[in-house]
């Protein structure tokens, strides 16, 4: 293991992911990959002096996230040599490419790390596969891009055995933009973004999207999905007849997207989450590291608009979202406090992206073909997620469900419905939303455990019988007394209403695991109170 050098705070986004690896210590939900077919004489050597120099460049892969005390803090080590030895597979391509996706869903351990690996995998003389796998809390998907620029770039010269120092010096480090983060928070400079959420989201109702099944105890991040290619000619048409200005590709399928959501679960109120590439300065576009944001983007379908008059709101709500976007998205539930429930993203229980940062199709460098491919499956960050690629108006992707909750069919018709409102829109667009044609319209559910509206249950503070009357309830108490650093806590008190969130409530399962009660993690994180919780032990 090599030295520390330096131990600075964690960002949101990283303290996030790391509670989330507490929860489900056991899968690769957020690993990243990406796998390079190489084509020509490859000199390995020179690609692990180029990926040396990357590291050297971006502490954020040599980091690894420890809790300290009571905050998640990043432990920076120092650079290493990075040797690659090609490693002979028999069974050609299919056979490397089996073996990289094998690497890529291994685990990682936060604390202990690295937090990146590659393997270099020698199918032929002139043919190899490249896997590079990295955590989720130190990339996101722009930062796969950077690092084949650095590579394509550092790689010709490290092979004609020139110097390596080409690429600028990076202004600044990951590190210091989770402190810039953290002290724009902490002084207030957030504070009219924020009011700015608080408006836009005050009292949503989260979806009630009619399951096929009832989940398990535990969330499965097992997927069913449908691809989805809408044709750009509707997608053209409807740019072409938008009355509120310019508006996107993107905004015209969250507009079809939130039709459908509404036609299919009788809601009115809609929040889908967007991502947001959160590089809002220019020396942060450079860097490796995890900056993207999630903005829960409100839309009001109630009146039964006609779809131009939706695209209208659609497109208004997504400019104040990008301008109101540097609140961090684990802030926004912190500052909300939306009910809880585990095994569900709060405030947001669906995603639209159009990823316009990934790889290129190909490149060349010294004498190499170099063509990306992808090494990992679709994943279930959110209950449904309808992740969409390309340029201009030609976007293609896929709707992918949870597999726990969803059955393949459902990933069908969600995808069939997204075309079927755009072909009706487009034909018509002054069509009200309940003209559009829409196959998931009024679909029941197919098992009795769909959700049912929320309750919302009022914390009682020092009612009678509130205090503890058994080991665990009195365990528990003390716990979240020392923990929420008050100087008593009843048993029907609701954590979050007592000033509790995400990261004490993790506290509150390691402090128990220290003395011997293992808490359930999910139960902690979604909205409970103690004598709730003793009733799980």
């Amino acid at each position: 293991m090599t030295e520390d050098l330096f131990v600075l705070p964690a960002s949101y986004g990283q303290q996030r992911l790391w509670l989330l690896e507490q929860i489900q210590p056991d899968t690769p939900l957020y690993n990243e990959a990406v796998g390079l077919r190489l084509r020509g004489r490859l000199d390995p050597d020179a690609l692990a002096a180029a990926m040396t120099e990357v590291l050297r460049r971006h502490e954020v892969l040599r980091t690894v996230l420890e809790l300290e005390g009571a905050e998640v803090v990043q432990v920076v080590r120092a650079p290493e040599t990075v040797r690659l030895i090609a490693e002979d597979v028999d069974g050609g391509p299919d056979a490397a490419l089996a073996e990289a996706r094998r690497l890529a869903e291994a685990l990682f351990d936060l604390a202990r790390g690295p937090l990146l690996r590659c393997r270099l995998l020698r199918v032929a003389p002139e043919e190899h596969l490249f896997a590079l796998v990295v955590h989720h809390a130190v990339a996101d998907g722009w930062s796969l891009g950077v690092l084949l620029r650095e590579l394509t770039t550092l790689y010709p010269r490290a092979a004609r055995g020139e110097g390596l120092d080409v690429l600028p010096e990076l202004e600044v480090q990951y590190a210091d933009f989770a402190a810039w983060q953290k002290q724009r928070w902490d002084e207030g400079e957030l504070a009219d973004q924020t009011d700015y959420w608080k408006e836009q989201l005050a009292d949503c109702t989260p979806l009630r999207l009619p399951v096929d099944r009832s989940p398990g105890p535990e969330p499965d991040h097992g997927t069913v999905h449908a691809p989805l290619a809408p044709p750009a000619l509707m997608i053209r048409q409807l740019r072409a007849v938008a009355t509120d200005g310019d508006v996107t590709p993107f905004m015209v399928l969250l507009a079809a997207y939130a039709t459908v959501l509404a036609r299919w679960t009788g809601q009115s109120d809609v929040v889908v989450g967007l991502p947001f590439a959160g590089r809002t300065q220019s020396e942060l576009e450079p860097l490796v590291g995890f900056f993207v944001n999630t903005l829960p983007v409100r839309l009001d379908l109630s009146g039964d608009p006609d779809f131009l008059g939706l695209l209208g709101q659609v497109r208004e709500r997504c400019l104040g979202a990008y301008r109101h976007a540097e609140v961090p998205f684990e802030l926004l539930v912190e500052t909300l406090k939306p009910q809880r429930r585990p095994g569900r993203t709060p405030l947001a229980q669906t995603m639209l992206a159009v990823n316009n940062t990934w790889l290129p199709r190909a490149m060349e460098a010294a004498g190499l073909r170099i063509e990306p491919v992808p090494l990992l499956q679709e994943r279930a960050h959110f209950e449904i997620t309808v992740d969409l690629e390309g340029t201009d108006d030609a976007l293609t992707g896929s709707v992918v469900l949870r597999a726990d909750l969803f059955e393949q069919e459902t990933a069908d018709l969600l995808a069939r419905s997204v075309t079927a409102v755009l072909r009706g829109a487009a034909a018509n667009p002054g069509a009200a939303l309940s003209a559009l044609p829409c196959p998931l319209t009024g679909r029941a559910p197919a098992a009795s455990g769909a959700e049912e509206p929320d309750e919302v249950h009022e914390p009682v503070r020092g009612a009678a019988g509130s205090r503890p009357s058994t080991r665990t309830e009195v365990l528990l108490s003390r716990l979240w007394a020392e923990i929420l650093g008050l100087e008593t806590v009843g048993v029907d008190d609701e954590f979050y209403a007592a000033g509790g969130n995400s990261l004490r409530a993790v506290r509150v399962v390691m402090r128990a695991r220290e003395l011997g009660v293992e808490l359930p993690v999910e139960k902690v994180l979604g909205e409970h109170t103690i004598r709730e919780l003793a009733a799980t032990v």
